[in-house]
């Protein structure tokens, strides 16, 4: 059953005894090519899941009716309209707000990330990870493509928050565990887009919980145009690198003294 504009969790409906649900949480902006080739990838590699969100701004999305088609064949498939505004970020801050406990896998639509180590993930999670950061910039990740500013300024604020005490070498990455009961809890104060995820991973080091990283491999999307803003953007992410920087400062000046 494909859900518009519908405020149930994204856990419903579930599909396995458990009590928690995996949530595949994407958030979608015409991306009707592309939305196919990631539910074939899941299936694909057999992952497992029990509800696969689709996140979207406006009734003439391109990517409806393709969601339709799929949610006719697995009711685990399901869309649901932003309320918070028009926007990757209000997408996904109205996703966050209605997960349920249980661990929340955000994907992005343009068929970029490596879904078979999503097991992995959830492993992680089951052992008391609040995030699990999949890494580009660790030993054994990879990227492939993305642009030549853009990959240098997201490796060199991943690498450089990681060498001096940050848990993730990846902190930008929007592909990402997150534990549902942790994330209802928080007050999301990004304004811009995917920053989101560096605030995440700020927020949870603050409160000493536990981030764990594992490789990844990163491919540029070949279907559709990435919306991605670096310049309007770019603000926004300095905000929370010089959070995450001081805060380590100040942790490493307390020990000191």
């Amino acid at each position: 059953m494909v859900v518009l504009g519908d405020r149930t969790s994204l856990a419903a409906p579930l599909s396995s005894p458990k009590n928690w649900a995996v949530q595949l949480l994407v958030p979608v902006y015409n991306e009707a090519e592309n939305v196919r080739v990631l539910y074939n990838g899941l299936r694909r590699e057999a992952i497992e899941f029990d509800a696969l969100t689709f996140v979207y701004d406006m009734d003439g999305d391109t990517t409806l009716p393709v969601i339709k088609e799929l949610a006719q064949a697995d009711n685990r498939i399901n869309a649901q309209k932003n309320a918070y505004g028009r926007g990757v970020l209000n997408a996904l801050k109205w996703g966050f707000s209605q997960v349920s406990s249980g661990p929340v896998i955000v994907l992005m639509a343009d068929n970029s990330d490596k879904l078979s180590i999503i097991p992995e993930m959830i492993e992680m999670w089951q052992k008391g990870a609040v995030i699990v950061s999949p890494s580009r910039y660790m030993r054994g990740g990879k990227q492939y493509g993305g642009g030549l500013i853009k990959s240098t300024l997201s490796r060199l604020a991943g690498v450089s928050l990681s060498l001096i005490g940050f848990p993730t070498a990846d902190a930008t990455n929007n592909f990402k565990l997150y534990d549902g009961e942790w994330l209802k809890a928080q007050q999301i104060e990004s304004v811009g887009g995917f920053e989101v995820a560096l605030e995440l991973c700020y927020k949870a080091f603050r409160a000493r919980k536990p981030i764990n990283e594992l490789p990844t491999e990163w491919r540029d999307r070949t279907i559709g145009k990435s919306n991605f803003k670096l310049i309007s953007w770019m603000p926004h992410y300095l905000k929370w690198y010089f959070k995450s920087f001081g805060l380590i400062a100040k942790r490493i000046c307390f020990f000191k003294t």
